[in-house]
Parts: C-alpha cells; structure tokens; sequence
C-alpha cells in the first residue's frame, strides 16, 4: 500500500476529531485582538509586529519562567466581561476550525479581578463565550480553572493572599461544576514553588467531588509528579519528565493516568533537552494525549502539532487517533459528551478504513 503524501496526510489531520485536553485561555489570544485592545488602553496605535513579539515566545526561551512573562499582556487585556467572553468565544472558533471536537480550556480566574469583577462573573463571562461558541459551531466542550503556584509558606500577607486566591478558585468551581466548569488545575512556575507546597487545594477538590489535573514533571522533575498522584490526579499536565524514572513510568502506566503533552510547549521550555520522549512514553504504554498548550505563545495549534509528531517520530495517524481516544476516556465532561465524541472517531474511522491510518508521514516524504 502507498503511503498518502503531506497533503493528503494534512487533509486528514484536519478532518480527523480531535481532543484536546490542554489548552490556556491566555496564552492563546488572537494577536489582533490584543493590538485592538493595547490601543484602547494606550491610546495610540501600535504596530501589530510589536504586539506579536510580546505574545510569541523567542526561540531562544531559556526555561518555564521566561516562557510565562508572555503572559503579561494577556492577562492585563482580559480584565471586563466582554473581553472574557470574546476570547473564550474566539478561541473555540479558532479550534472549531480546526477540526477540534471537544476542549477543555483552562485559565485562573484571580488573574482577571483588576477591573472589578468577581470571581463568579469572570467564569460567568467565560462560560457564555463557550456556550455561544458551542451554538454557533460544531463544537463542545468545558472551562478548567487554574489555582496559581505562589508563595505559600512564609506565613506573610503576600502568601497568605496567594493561598486564598486559590481556596476561592476552588469554592467558584464548586458553584459551577456542571455549569461550564469541568475541573480545577494548579498552574505557573513549578520549579520555583513545588508541587507539595498545594496539598491543600487537591484536598478541597476532593472533599468537593471537583475533578482536578495538575501541571507537573515540566519545569520539575519526577517528584512533581510523584506528588500530583499522591494527591489523586489522574491526568498530568505535561509529565514528561517521568522519562527519567522508570518506576514511575510503570506506574502512571499501570495507574492508567493520562499524560496531556504538549511537544512544540515542551521544547520551548526547556521541558525536554533533545529528542522529545513523546514516542517513548507512548510506546511504554502510558497513555498518552496531544494538545498544543499556548496556541499564541508558542506560536502553534493542533494541526502543526500534530503534523510535528508525524515528520518527528515514527507514530502514524492511527496513533494520533489512540491518543485522541485516551483523550475522550479521560474528559472531565459528561457521559453523554464521551459517547458523543466516540461516535465521532468511529465515524472517522469508517470513512477512512482503519489502514489508511498507518501511514505516517516521515521528514524523507516531499510534496507531490
């Protein structure tokens, strides 16, 4: 059997349903939704070049911690409801055209109170950008909010007004699980403030019955992980550094946890030095997720992501649609939203002939 070239390759891509189960609000503005908005605030025009060197990151990224002051703008823009919901609402557009069929977008709400909003109308905001999006496209999908990795242990006004920013996260999740709200994460510098140091958030999900990923094994290594298991967490947000203890890759592996990797992220990070472990944590039998993290800081989406995986290892389409249908098993939506997507990839699958998956395209293959 002949393998389909790069363009028929991408016209199943597109067409292929796709799950992506990491995504950040913030780091995934329209730049020229950002330019129309730093003009409003400034005043005076600013060229859109400028705009998107302050959104992108650089290819030179040192770490975890250079790569999160791209989100300084952002995060300043989205400070009133129609901002909130029109980013919500475009993003989902964006994916929607991507041939995304269900999302879970993820951003912390005590990062949008500066104007004056509370912490229920900043989700409230978000929430009707979601549901006009999922009535205007054939789209689904569901809001995570983000607790914030800070200083938590001195004991000073600075930590304790950290620690109640993210108990108050939780208690707006509580309010609004099953209304648009799907799950709680804990998010930011990793390296600079561990992940032992949030035991108690972790704690409140659970007391709640609120469903909860958790960024860990990125910036940090093994031990973050270690942590976010013991605390419960069935998905890990990037986890990629359990390529460096074995144990713990049989465990996430015989645990079932889902991994939501985000390669192009990864890379600009500093995440992973090299060679992406990408195939080898798939192949470990770890189940394995592809999302694309920040679609405008690291400059990417799905699509590339995925044709990234294709030119970059040696997994086919049949293994992006495995990794799309851990993806669904593992959403924190509905029953109802899980069969539905299923019914998808069959579909798929029968139109495409279950063969015609194996192919994958490798940097040797040219246009033709």
């Amino acid at each position: 059997m002949n393998k389909p070239n790069i363009a028929q390759t991408k016209e199943q891509i597109k067409k292929m349903p796709k799950v992506v189960l990491h995504l950040h609000l913030d780091g995934s503005l329209r730049p020229e939704f950002v330019q129309q908005e730093v003009q409003k605030i400034l005043g005076r025009p600013v060229p859109f070049k400028d705009i998107k060197k302050r959104l992108m990151v650089e290819k030179d990224c040192r770490d975890l911690n250079q790569y999160l002051e791209k989100f300084d703008i952002p995060v300043k823009v989205l400070q009133s409801k129609a901002q909130i919901e029109r980013a919500t609402f475009e993003l989902y557009e964006d994916l929607a055209r991507q041939g995304v069929v269900y999302a879970e977008v993820r951003f912390a709400p005590s990062k949008h109170l500066l104007g004056g909003l509370s912490y229920d109308e900043v989700v409230e905001a978000s929430v009707r950008g979601l549901n006009r999006a999922k009535e205007t496209y054939d789209i689904d999908g569901n809001i995570i909010l983000c607790c914030i990795r800070g200083e938590e242990n001195k004991g000073d006004k600075k930590s304790k007004k950290n620690r109640e920013a993210n108990e108050e996260t939780v208690k707006v999740a509580k309010r609004f699980l099953g209304k648009g709200v799907c799950a709680i994460d804990l998010a930011g510098a990793e390296a600079l403030f561990p992940t032992k140091d949030f035991e108690y958030i972790f704690k409140m999900a659970r007391d709640n019955n609120i469903p909860f990923t958790i960024h860990a094994g990125e910036a940090d290594g093994p031990r973050s992980i270690k942590k976010a298991l013991k605390y419960g967490a069935k998905r890990i947000g990037h986890g990629v550094r359990c390529i460096d203890d074995r144990g713990l890759m049989k465990k996430l592996k015989d645990e079932g946890i889902v991994l939501e990797i985000c390669p192009t992220s990864n890379l600009q990070t500093q995440a992973v030095h090299g060679k992406h472990p990408l195939e080898e944590i798939y192949r470990s039998g770890i189940k394995t997720t592809i999302s694309t993290d920040n679609n405008t800081v690291s400059n990417t989406d799905i699509l590339q992501e995925y044709e990234w995986v294709l030119r970059n290892t040696k997994l086919n389409l049949k293994d992006l649609l495995m990794m799309n249908i851990y993806a669904t098993q593992c959403i924190f939506g509905t029953a109802e939203q899980k069969k539905a997507i299923e019914g998808r990839i069959l579909d798929f699958i029968n139109q495409y002939g279950e063969q015609s998956c194996e192919a994958s395209v490798g940097p040797e293959m040219e246009e033709r």
